[in-house]
C-alpha cells in the first residue's frame, strides 16, 4: 500500500518516521530509511544527451558515481529562505531540480524537504494544491497523499501528528511549505506514505528515494453500471484467472483486487433502485471497488449475488443487487472497514502546484576582448565589435524566451580573462564565449566551437597561448590549463561537465552552420584559459575570420550577424530545453 510497510502491507496508520538528510555541516548519518545509498545513476536525458554522456543506466552506486557527487557537494547552496545543500537521487535518476533543500535559517538542519512538482515528475505522480482547504495532494489513479501546507516557514517545520494521510493511516510530519509560489515538501514523510523507502550516502552526500512504480500491476478500467427488471448490476472486466475477494458489511460490498492498479472513480446513483454510490477506494493498501446499497446486506449472501463471465484472456465479473437476491457466502467485513457513501473528489481543478512560475535559466554570454583589447582585427572587421553586437542580439533573443541572461560586458569595456572566468558559477546554467577568428592567411573561414581540453593537434597550443594573452602570460596560462586537461580523465565531475559541454558545442555549431552557410570546421577542444576552471557546460564559439576578405565583410553586417545571434540563441534554447541535470540546475 501507499504507507510504510510497502505495496503489499496491510499496516494501518503506519510508523511515524522522521530521520532526516542533514545539511552541512550537520555530520553525516545512516540513513533516513536504514539502507545505504544504492541509485544514483543518471537515466533521465534525451537519446541525444545520453549518447555524448555515455552513462551507462544502472541501480547502484558505484565508486566513480559516489566520487562525482562527493567532488560537487558544497557548490549548490543558495542563500535564500531555503538553502540547497547534497543531492536527491529518485528511483536511481539524479534530480537536481527536486532538491534536497533546508530551512537552515529557521534553525532546522535536520529536515530534507524537494520541490513537489520535478518530485510528482520524476515519481509518475500528478501533484496538485488546493489554496481554499491549503492541502497538497500526489496522486496516482486511486491512490493519494494529501499533506497540510503553509506558507509560514517557522509553522511549517513544526512536527504534529496527522499532517500526512495517505490510503489507511497518517504520519506525524513538517508541512509543505510555500514560497514565492513553489511548494517544498518533507522527503521522509512524503515517501514513506507513498509506501517507499529514502536512504542517506554521508559521504556522497545524497538522499536517495526508492517509490514502487505507480503503474506497475494490473491497470482497470471504470465500472459499468445497470438496471434491468429492479436488479442493480455493477461489472469489471479483469484479467483472465485474476484473483479477486468479496467482503461485506451493512450496506457496502467491497470487491477487493490485489495486485490492481485503477483509475480515481466514484460516483452517486440517485436514480439506481438498489444503489447509492460507488467508488474505487484502496483498503489496507489494497484497491477495492466499493459499493453502497439502499438495502441491508450480509456476508451469508444476502441482498447480492456474484457472478462471472469467462472470455478469451479476460474475465467479466459482475454483482446483481436487490433486496431479494440471495448468493453465496462472502467474507465479513470490520465496521469502520469503508467509509460511509461519499463522493471521491476529484483532484483540485487549480494550478498545478509547485511550479506556479515557469522554469527559468541563467545563462552567461561573453563578449570576448574589448577596450584596449581588439582582438582579431583587420580591414574589413574588429572582431570586440563584432562579437559584442552578436551578444546583445542573442541576450534579446533569450530574455524574449524567458531565459535571465548576464553578460560579461554590454559596452567596450575590458576585462580580464579571470574576471571573466568568475562569472561561470554553479548557480547559473551554461557559459558561452562568443569571439571571431584570425589567421595568418587570409583564406582562412568558417565556424568552429571548442570546449575544453588538450587539442589532437599540437599546434593548436600556440593559437591557445595567444588567446590566453599571449607572451610569457599565455604561455604560463595555457600550461596551467594544460595541467587541467591532463586530470579530467581522474575527475569524473570534470568528465560529466566535458560531456554536457561538447553535447552544447555540437548543437551550437550545427545551428550557426545551418543558418549562415558558412563552413562547417566543426567541434574542437583547446586549452582556453577563460573555460578551463567553469563547473557548468561551458563553450568557446568562433563565428568566423575577420582575415577573411569576403566573411570579414560579412560578419560586420547586422543583417548577418542577426542570423548568427538567432542561431546561437536557438541552439542554446535547445540544449537548456533537453539537457540534463546539470544543465537544468
Amino acid at each position: 500500500m501507499w504507507g510504510p510497510g510497502g505495496v503489499a502491507s496491510a499496516h494501518r496508520g503506519g510508523p511515524t518516521r522522521s530521520t532526516a538528510a542533514p545539511a552541512p555541516p550537520t555530520p553525516p548519518r545512516e540513513g533516513l530509511g536504514g539502507r545505504p545509498v544504492q541509485d544514483v545513476v543518471h537515466r533521465t536525458l534525451p537519446g541525444w544527451v545520453r549518447a555524448r554522456l555515455g552513462f551507462a543506466v544502472s541501480r547502484r552506486v558505484v565508486p566513480a558515481v559516489v566520487a562525482l557527487l562527493t567532488l560537487i557537494a558544497g557548490v549548490l547552496g543558495v542563500a535564500s529562505a531555503q538553502e540547497r545543500h547534497n543531492f536527491l537521487a529518485i528511483n536511481g535518476a539524479l534530480q537536481d531540480e527536486a532538491g534536497p533543500y533546508y530551512f537552515i535559517a529557521h534553525g532546522d538542519s535536520g529536515n530534507a524537504f524537494m520541490r513537489a512538482g520535478p518530485f510528482a515528475a520524476a515519481a509518475g505522480l500528478e501533484v496538485r494544491y488546493d489554496g481554499v482547504t491549503r492541502r497538497l495532494t500526489f496522486a496516482a489513479g486511486v491512490r493519494r497523499v494529501v499533506i497540510d501546507a503553509t506558507s509560514d516557514v517557522r509553522e511549517g517545520l513544526v512536527k504534529r501528528p496527522g499532517v500526512v494521510r495517505y490510503d489507511g493511516g497518517s504520519l506525524d510530519s513538517p508541512m509543505a511549505i510555500l514560497v514565492d509560489g513553489v511548494a517544498y515538501v518533507p522527503i521522509t514523510p512524503i515517501v514513506a506514505a507513498l509506501g517507499g523507502d529514502s536512504g542517506w550516502h554521508g559521504t556522497a552526500r545524497v538522499v536517495t528515494v526508492d517509490l514502487p512504480d505507480p503503474r506497475a500491476g494490473v491497470q482497470v478500467g471504470a465500472p459499468r453500471v445497470g438496471v434491468t427488471d429492479g436488479v442493480s448490476r455493477v461489472a469489471i472486466d479483469l484479467p483472465g484467472g485474476h484473483p479477486f475477494q468479496v467482503a461485506v458489511n451493512g450496506s457496502a460490498l467491497a470487491l477487493v483486487l490485489p495486485g490492481v492498479n485503477a483509475p480515481a472513480f466514484a460516483r452517486p446513483l440517485a436514480d439506481d433502485p438498489n444503489l447509492a454510490s460507488i467508488a474505487y477506494e484502496v483498503l489496507d493498501g489494497v484497491v477495492a471497488l466499493v459499493v453502497h446499497t439502499r438495502h441491508t446486506l450480509s456476508a451469508a449472501g444476502t441482498g447480492y449475488r456474484v457472478g462471472q463471465v469467462q472470455r478469451d484472456g479476460s474475465d467479466t465479473v459482475f454483482v446483481d443487487f436487490a433486496p431479494g437476491l440471495q448468493g453465496a457466502a462472502a467474507t465479513p467485513m470490520a465496521d469502520g472497514e469503508v467509509a460511509a457513501p461519499t463522493t471521491v473528489q476529484p483532484l483540485p481543478a487549480v494550478v498545478p502546484v509547485a511550479e506556479a512560475a515557469p522554469r527559468r535559466y541563467t545563462v552567461v554570454l561573453d563578449a570576448g576582448h574589448g577596450g584596449h583589447d581588439p582582438g582579431a582585427i583587420t580591414d574589413w572587421a574588429s572582431e570586440k565589435e563584432v562579437v559584442l553586437a552578436v551578444t546583445l542580439r542573442v541576450k534579446a533573443q533569450l530574455e524574449a524566451a524567458g531565459v535571465h541572461v548576464i553578460v560579461t560586458r554590454d559596452g567596450d569595456a575590458f576585462l580580464s580573462l579571470q574576471e571573466r572566468s568568475t562569472f561561470a558559477t554553479t548557480d547559473r546554467n551554461i557559459f558561452v564565449s562568443i569571439h571571431a577568428n584570425g589567421a595568418d592567411s587570409s583564406s582562412a573561414h568558417g565556424i568552429e566551437t571548442f570546449v575544453f581540453g588538450r587539442p589532437l593537434d599540437p599546434r593548436q597550443i600556440e593559437r591557445a597561448i595567444r588567446e590566453n594573452g599571449g607572451g610569457d602570460v599565455g604561455a604560463a596560462r595555457t600550461a596551467e590549463a594544460e595541467r587541467i586537461a591532463a586530470d579530467i580523465a581522474g575527475d569524473i565531475l570534470r568528465e560529466t561537465q566535458l560531456n554536457y559541454s561538447m553535447a552544447l558545442a555540437e548543437l551550437v555549431q550545427e545551428r550557426l552552420v545551418g543558418a549562415s552557410g558558412a563552413v562547417d570546421r566543426g567541434v574542437r577542444k583547446n586549452l582556453f584559459y577563460v573555460i578551463r576552471n567553469s563547473r557548468i557546460p561551458a563553450i568557446l564559439v568562433e563565428l568566423g575570420f575577420v582575415t577573411h576578405p569576403e566573411e570579414g565583410r560579412r560578419l560586420m553586417q547586422p543583417a548577418y550577424q542577426a542570423k548568427l545571434a538567432d542561431a546561437l540563441a536557438d541552439g542554446i534554447l535547445t540544449f537548456l530545453h533537453n539537457g540534463g541535470t546539470l544543465a537544468a540546475r
